[in-house]
This record gives C-alpha cells, sequence and structure tokens, in this order.
C-alpha cells in the first residue's frame, strides 16, 4: 500500500534462531506460536543439537515452513546460536531473534521487539518481560543487572507478580532466552563467545554490545514464557551451577576490573561454606560442591562444554 510520500518501505527481516535439544512438545509449541507471530517479515530457523528423542523429524513434519540445520553433536547453546546468527547476517535479515526451544512468545511479541529497535537506532538488543511458563503470574526475569555478586549477574523481577515492571528502559543484559538483536550490532559486537558453551554467554554478548555503543532494552509490552531449565535441570542443578560458577570466572578473566574481582570473591566465594551448609539441609549440597569445582576450573582457565551433559529433559512436572 503506497504512503502520502510513495510506497511504504517494506517490514524488517527477521530471523527467529531457535535451539532444540530433546526439546519434545516443547520445541512444537515453541514454533507453533512464532507461526501465529503477527509480524509479516519473520522467517524460522530451528537449529538442532543432535536431539536423540525424535524432535527434529517431529518437526520437519509438523513446521515445515522452517528451516533446519541438525548438528551431528550438542554444540553448546553459543556455538548453535552463532550459525543462526550468521545466516542472517548472510541473508541480509535486519534483525535475529535467539529464542529456547522451551520458550512461548505471544502472537505481538516480534512486532513489539522490532518496534522498539525501529524507534531508537541507538538500541542494538532488546528483549521482553518473561513470565514462568505455565503460571504466568510471576516473572523470569524483566531484563537483568550485571552486579559482580552471587553468580555475577541477576534477573530483574525475578518472582515478582506479572505486573511488577510495566515501564521499558535500559538494562545490562537481557536473557538469551528470548533477545531480538539488530545486524548492526552483531556487526560490531560480533558473535557469542562459544568458550562459555551455556550459561552467562547472553550476559558478556550484551556486554560487548554496550562497549560498541549500543544500548541494551527492555520492552514490557512484549512478552514470552519460560519453561525455565529444561535443558540442564532445576535452577540449583549442580551442572548448572557448575557452568554458571566456571563461566563467571571465565567473565571476569576477560572483562573483570579489581573492583569486580573483590565483589566476586566477598559475596560468591568466601560465602561458600554457609551456602553448603544451607543447602545441604535441603539435599542440595551436590550443587554447592559442584559450583566451587566449577570456580576451581574457572580460575585453571577451563572453558568449552563440560564433561558430561544430561541426555534427556528433566520431566514437565518437575518443578523450576
Amino acid at each position: 500500500m503506497a504512503g502520502v510520500n510513495g510506497p511504504e518501505p517494506a517490514p524488517a527481516r527477521v530471523l527467529a534462531v531457535v535451539l532444540n535439544y530433546n526439546g519434545g512438545a516443547d520445541v512444537l509449541a515453541c514454533l507453533d506460536t512464532l507461526r501465529a507471530q503477527t509480524w509479516p517479515a519473520l522467517e524460522v530457523l530451528v537449529i538442532d543439537n543432535a536431539s536423540t528423542d525424535g524432535s527434529l523429524a517431529a518437526v520437519r513434519a509438523r513446521h515445515p515452513e522452517a528451516a533446519v540445520i541438525a548438528n551431528d553433536t550438542n554444540r553448546g547453546f553459543c556455538a548453535a546460536s552463532n550459525q543462526g546468527l550468521n545466516r542472517a547476517v548472510a541473508g541480509g535479515h535486519a534483525a535475529a531473534l535467539l529464542v529456547n526451544d522451551d520458550v512461548l512468545l505471544d502472537p505481538d511479541c516480534v512486532a513489539q521487539l522490532v518496534t522498539a529497535l525501529e524507534r531508537d537506532p541507538a538500541v542494538g538488543v532488546v528483549g521482553p518481560k518473561v513470565l514462568f511458563e505455565p503460571e504466568r503470574d510471576r516473572i523470569w526475569c524483566a531484563g537483568g543487572v550485571l552486579d559482580y555478586r552471587q553468580n555475577l549477574s541477576r534477573l530483574r523481577g525475578h518472582w515478582q507478580p506479572a505486573d511488577r515492571f510495566a515501564e521499558p528502559g535500559a538494562v545490562d543484559y537481557v536473557p538469551g532466552c528470548a533477545l531480538l538483536v539488530r545486524r548492526e550490532a552483531l556487526e560490531a559486537a560480533g558473535r557469542l563467545e562459544e568458550d562459555y558453551f551455556a550459561y552467562l554467554e547472553d550476559v558478556e554478548f550484551c556486554y560487548r554490545v554496550r562497549r560498541a555503543g549500543f544500548a541494551v532494552r527492555y520492552e514490557p509490552g512484549a512478552r514470552a514464557y519460560h519453561r525455565v531449565s529444561r535443558a540442564s535441570g532445576d535452577r540449583y542443578s549442580p551442572l548448572r551451577k557448575y557452568l554458571n560458577a566456571r563461566n563467571s570466572v571465565h567473565f571476569l578473566r576477560r572483562h573483570g576490573t579489581v573492583r569486580a574481582w573483590l565483589a566476586f570473591w566477598l559475596f560468591d566465594v568466601v560465602t561458600l561454606p554457609a551456602a553448603w551448609l544451607h543447602q545441604a539441609l535441603r539435599g542440595r549440597g551436590a550443587a554447592v560442591r559442584a559450583k566451587a569445582r566449577g570456580i576451581w576450573r574457572g580460575l585453571r582457565g577451563e572453558t568449552g562444554p563440560p564433561a558430561r551433559w544430561p541426555a534427556a529433559r528433566r520431566p514437565p512436572d518437575q518443578p523450576a
């Protein structure tokens, strides 16, 4: 349709990059919500990290419109995401949307995120309000804060009522479970750091986007719903704690100041004995020991995939 001053510009092309690892019904539901998006120029790419549950075949059967990259091994979140980000840049897309396979999106979510990018050319990354799925009455995150304390960073609004954090604004990072990045920011900041394998790579990526001169923004008008930690166990699983701790040290080795290191040692290392005692009484002592191992191996310079990664996802009824 022609505008007052001529033809209206074509809508910005967006590539949604969905990572699947034994996603089962979750990835199909995620793709259903992408197919229902109101943004007219959305394309979908599924990157499968060597799933063994039949989900890749199910994706191809139910969503033939989605392009697929099938990896022979589990390449982790970072390397697989970069496959999609590279495809977006090579394909001339205006932006790329990273979406976890256990995330659902409101029908206008992509439109809201793209509009936030288009309103302000200084914004390089934007993320939605993410609520817990299936309850949807509590916030999982409203962007994130890099405070160099426990786990290096924290999710804004975590566990608060869904109607809180109603104003958009700048944040330190948005989680990679639902993250829209403009192509120019990708070209300036680079891709995800693959040495992280999984966890904290989104914090580090947004840090580099901000250092490249772009803003990172939270947009509450866009909503997503997250079944948390489906691939690696619950939020206090040993694997999750190990990777978070190891990658915290990896981040500090690359970007940490003296003040940041001091905060990390005071709030995340010195408190480990008390944390172990507190969590051991709840049957979670192994997770704290895994965190200690992660810190030690991070200090020794370990990066990349962990020695073990779960082959199956936790049951849908296991609490997050």
